[in-house]
């Protein structure tokens, strides 16, 4: 399976799981999101970011505290809208949608929207 393919189908995945119900992904991700971190690879200033967001989305749901969850969140829906000038036009698509469910979660989770 190549970097491109794997991100693509767990890109797919997390747009399902996330739209399906978010907090069954909670006993998972931890996991999940290592393998978001190993997909996304390094040396591309973006997606250091996102990885780097990622490890701190996996603190803030260890810690259990809703608005540090939402923020993170938030962040990551931030640099993933920043991520779409480097995506092909099939991507795009994906990544402006999980942008929007990332930003819908954390509001769930009591971020205030601006």
């Amino acid at each position: 399976m190549t970097h491109a393919n794997n991100a693509d189908q767990l890109l797919d995945i997390t747009l399902r799981e996330l739209n399906n119900d978010p907090v069954q992904l909670q006993p998972l991700a931890s996991s999940f999101i290592d393998q978001w971190v190993r997909a996304l690879g390094s040396g591309h200033l973006v997606l250091d970011d996102i990885s780097d967001e990622l490890e701190q989305l996996k603190a803030a749901l260890t810690s259990g505290k809703s608005l540090l969850i939402a923020e993170s969140l938030h962040s990551l829906a931030k640099l993933t809208r920043k991520s779409l000038d480097d995506a092909d036009e099939g991507m795009k698509v994906k990544l402006e949608e999980l942008a929007k469910v990332l930003d819908a979660v954390s509001t769930g989770l009591g971020r205030k929207s601006k």
